[in-house]
């Protein structure tokens, strides 16, 4: 409940950050955003820096076994995602007219879950899942992306631009090494992953500053299951776990 509270503050912040720029610059400047080209020098630096902020989803690309039911007992293995945010630094290193270089440290922050059926997917009559075990694993990712970003012709204030790279997780949050605490440790999911990423936005020039949205979609290349605590079944069952996530981001440069 306290992070369904925090999410829905953060997303209220997002959407006044989003707005009101726009409507102070209109108001100290008679419109002149909307009738000039802002921040026409911003392009031209070598290199710039700015942060980001925004909303996730962090779930995994499950591979069960082939005998699930047979072996294992198991009818189905899925994954529950949940929703998170994520702070980051951006640094911008300008290599042509459309191309920069850009390396944005981030930490995100979200919930995720293995959830494992012994029964067909349904729901009880309290609205709940009918899984037969639950794995609950806590997300606190250092995310270190180095991105390609091919910038479109500017129009006027406005600009698209597409972005691919790769980048490093290493999950603080990890039970790779450790006990479970209270709860009980069914799968562990590795700490270090390297991932795969491609997105796309829009750069806003406002009189002050540049703003942009953004949306990337992340893949996990290692197969991140490690043995357990508890029976054996819960991770020989899965032949490969991927890491899978969505960010939705606002940058400030």
């Amino acid at each position: 409940m306290k992070r369904n509270h925090l999410l829905l503050l953060f997303a209220t912040f997002l959407t006044l950050m989003l707005f009101l720029p726009e409507k102070a610059s209109g108001q100290r400047i008679s419109n002149r955003v909307f009738r000039f080209q802002n921040r026409i020098e911003h392009d031209q630096r070598p290199y710039h820096f700015g942060f980001t902020l925004g909303l996730n989803s962090m779930q995994f690309a499950v591979t069960p076994d082939e005998d699930l039911m047979d072996t294992y007992g198991f009818e189905h293995v899925l994954v529950e995602p949940d929703f998170g945010f994520h702070i980051g630094i951006v640094s911008n290193l300008k290599l042509s007219e459309f191309l920069d270089l850009r390396f944005v440290p981030t930490i995100s922050f979200a919930d995720r879950h293995i959830e494992y059926y012994t029964d067909y997917y349904t729901y009880g009559p309290d609205g709940d899942a009918n899984y037969a075990s639950r794995q609950e694993l806590e997300v606190t990712m250092l995310e270190f992306p180095l991105h390609i970003k091919y910038k479109s012709e500017r129009m006027l204030n406005t600009r698209a631009y597409v972005l691919g790279g790769f980048k490093y997780t290493h999950d603080l949050a990890s039970i790779e090494d450790a006990g479970g605490g209270n709860g009980e440790v069914l799968a562990r999911v590795a700490r270090n992953d390297l991932h795969y990423e491609v997105g796309v936005g829009f750069d806003h020039y406002f009189y002050f500053f540049k703003f942009s949205t953004e949306i990337k979609a992340s893949f996990g290349m290692g197969n991140l299951v490690r043995p357990g605590e508890e029976d054996a079944r819960y991770y020989d069952s899965i032949s490969r776990l991927n890491d899978r996530s969505i960010m939705i981001s606002l940058l400030f440069e």
